[in-house]
């Protein structure tokens, strides 16, 4: 649904629908424009007032269903036989969102996805440790386990893992699109010592992963199973231990070289000091949010019980994972959203940014011609052949997200200026902010040579004024380019002085 439509209709500027929300203005008009993915206490806000269903407002008509679907494609294919570690706590169990959970699940595994769940239990052993009345003792988010406990710990997973494989069976049973059968396993995968004495504290029988028998999961996932992992393991003389499921599911991740780990949480993902959900954290930064969340009692925008999956994802990036996702249970077909889109529902977590600039290689010609192909057939730029993209390869440059190319442009540098030309950002990738992300480096690569720029436009006129261009004229133009300039196809000549 379209959310400037909603407030249109209702002839409300962006100021009175801030003021009504209680939210910021810029933002309002972000999330109108693409820029900025609501955050659930934003569409909550929405949905109170317009009365409208959170599902409808995130919701997407015919066409954009087709072209999201194409745009999934190229990730349905490479996502087939990779492996997914999708670990979550005992609250989604809880949560009538888990039955959508389970259906994306099964979605994914009947795409040839490889699937190992890892779930948790404290909500469950919390109750039931209470009914038995035996207190709980807590050192950094874990739980102190006691002799005690076990028998209760122990009966515990087993129960949850059942629920879960009855919330899986039952979905497939419901579903027709899920023609095959669906067939479940768990084991006595894990092998764990003793936590030990941490700040002179005895953990008791809470305890941590010394080895995964990974070859009998990879044998269990390639006879098409959906493997489910308890957070409980063994010791060669027979003990049991009850384990973090944060930290064992990044170990279990990086230990079967999976291609994602991903942690179901309450929210978005993580938030910046705003309190605007971030789409995109790399390693550094999120070993500084950790360090900020251990030395403030009470840190803004995150809750403290997020710490544990921050440090499993931490953990998981020095084993060499590569992509961990913190996915909100809340939002129906967030998971989805997350996996199949490139603006993604949560907040992805890499060793280094996905989104990168770079210099045009003589193998991204192809993709470029492609690219800008519509914008020829429009005369929206002028005709450049393959050959003559391959010949002025050295002056082009890509915008690139996840190894997609997104967007190029090119920077031909004269005496005093510089021009940006061949401006373009995939059609399916327009309007989310990746132009001005691209422009904003073209600038900076001008910047090297020259203090001034100048573009030729003949449809994008007000988009670059917007970026504060100004009109000019032929004779504003380097020699070379006044003989290049066709006045049939009559471009509007814009200039801008760049700050050094």
């Amino acid at each position: 649904m379209n959310l400037k439509q909603l407030r249109t209709d209702r002839k409300l500027t962006i100021t009175n629908l801030s003021q009504i929300l209680d939210l910021d203005p810029g933002n309002l008009s972000k999330i109108e424009q693409g820029k900025l993915k609501p955050s659930l206490p934003v569409l909550i806000k929405y949905s109170n007032y317009f009365k409208v269903s959170i599902d409808n407002l995130v919701g997407q008509s015919s066409v954009d269903f087709i072209s999201a679907f194409r745009s999934a494609a190229p990730y349905i294919y490479h996502y087939r036989n990779k492996i997914f570690v999708i670990a979550f706590d005992g609250f989604a169990l809880e949560s009538n969102s888990f039955v959508n959970l389970c259906t994306d699940i099964n979605l994914l595994h009947s795409l040839g996805i490889k699937i190992i769940l890892i779930h948790g239990i404290r909500p469950f052993i919390d109750l039931r440790l209470d009914k038995n009345n035996i207190k709980s003792r807590f050192h950094k988010h874990q739980r102190i386990t006691t002799a005690e406990m076990m028998p209760h710990i122990i009966e515990t997973n087993g129960l949850v893992k059942t629920k879960i494989e009855a919330a899986l069976s039952s979905n497939i049973y419901h579903n027709n699109i899920f023609k095959s059968e669906l067939k479940i396993s768990s084991g006595n995968f894990l092998m764990a010592k003793p936590r030990g004495v941490i700040d002179g504290v005895d953990m008791e029988q809470t305890g941590v992963i010394r080895e995964i028998n990974h070859e009998a999961i990879i044998e269990k996932l390639n006879h098409n199973e959906i493997v489910i992992m308890s957070p409980i393991g063994y010791s060669p003389i027979g003990e049991i231990f009850n384990l973090s499921f944060e930290s064992s599911a990044s170990k279990i991740a990086s230990s079967i070289q999976a291609e994602k780990l991903i942690y179901i949480t309450e929210n978005n993902g993580v938030q910046n000091i705003r309190g605007e959900y971030i789409s995109e954290m790399t390693s550094i930064k999120l070993n500084n949010l950790i360090t900020h969340i251990k030395e403030s009692e009470h840190p803004e925008f995150i809750e403290k019980n997020t710490l544990p999956i921050l440090e499993g994802a931490a953990e998981g990036l020095k084993e060499g994972l590569v992509k961990i996702h913190l996915v909100n249970r809340h939002v129906n077909g967030s998971l989805i959203m997350e996996l199949f889109t490139n603006q993604g529902q949560g907040t992805v977590i890499t060793p280094e940014k996905i989104e990168k600039f770079r210099s045009a290689k003589i193998q991204d010609a192809k993709v470029i011609e492609k690219m800008i192909n519509p914008l020829m057939k429009n005369q929206i730029i002028v005709d450049r052949s393959l050959e003559k993209i391959e010949m002025e390869i050295q002056n082009f440059h890509i915008l690139e997200f996840d190894n997609k190319i997104l967007g190029c442009a090119q920077v031909k540098h004269y005496d005093g200026i510089s021009e940006i030309a061949c401006f373009a950002i995939n059609e399916n990738y327009q309007n989310m902010g990746y132009g001005k992300k691209l422009l904003e480096y073209c600038e900076n690569e001008c910047k090297k040579v020259n203090n001034k720029t100048f573009i030729m436009t003949t449809q994008s006129s007000h988009w670059f004024m917007e970026n504060a261009f100004k009109q000019g004229s032929i004779n504003d133009l380097p020699d070379e380019k006044k003989k290049e300039y066709s006045p049939q196809r009559n471009s509007k000549i814009f200039l801008k002085e760049l700050e050094q």
